[in-house]
């Protein structure tokens, strides 16, 4: 029996919709991009607003800090800033500030930075995975430049705020990680305990994006 004139529209959309369900399923799952994930925004550090402290043992004896003054470089995110997904950041040595000039010019002479050979540490990540159970949280691995040596290394960075609006914004991030100097070649008081070889790092990032 051949269908009526009237019931053929409703069977070639039957037909069509069962012709896309049978594609897709061989086709198998679509692989997420870049849209499916929140569009990506990369912020451009605020100089001013973004320093790395360091923290090393002096004379086997107490903490001494110190920090680098001149951080730029860019973060890439998604959720309009509240997901990382890339950190790109370059420190120059010679804003080293330890509070004390005689100091700086020591810290930047050829038995620490060296600031006249390597002018700049810079840190490039290779991947971002959120931490389970702690929202804003990420584990950061990648490689870190210091004194013409690259290490990978791995850091805890966590979200500090978003502010703005659709046409600015702000993000802020802070990561925090330990390295041993001596890895990258600095190994002045090590062997005679002047100076430990861990140094610990907190570094303050804050960026700008605008439509």
């Amino acid at each position: 029996m051949m269908p009526s004139t009237a019931r053929l529209p409703l069977i070639i959309l039957s037909l069509c919709a069962a012709i896309t369900a049978i594609t897709s399923i061989a086709a198998g799952p679509r692989p997420l991009s870049i849209q499916d994930e929140g569009e990506a925004m990369t912020f451009t550090l605020d100089p001013v607003h973004c320093m790395a402290n360091f923290r090393v043992q002096h004379m086997g004896a107490g903490m001494f800090w110190g920090r680098f003054n001149a951080v730029s470089g860019s973060m890439e995110t998604t959720e309009e800033g509240r997901v990382p997904r890339a950190f790109d950041v370059s420190i120059d040595v010679d804003s080293i500030d330890t509070g004390t000039e005689k100091l700086d010019r020591t810290l930047m002479s050829p038995n620490f930075f060296d600031e006249k050979e390597f002018s700049t540490i810079t840190f490039k990540s290779t991947s971002v995975k959120p931490v389970e159970g702690r929202d804003g949280v990420y584990a950061v691995s990648g490689d870190l430049t210091l004194l013409g040596t690259t290490k990978p290394i791995e850091s805890t960075i966590e979200l500090t705020g978003v502010n703005g609006n659709p046409v600015m914004k702000k993000a802020g991030y802070e990561a925090i990680f330990t390295i041993k100097r001596s890895d990258f070649g600095m190994t002045w008081g090590v062997d005679n305990g002047a100076l430990g070889d861990d140094v610990r790092l907190v570094v303050g990032l804050e960026g700008d994006w605008s439509a």
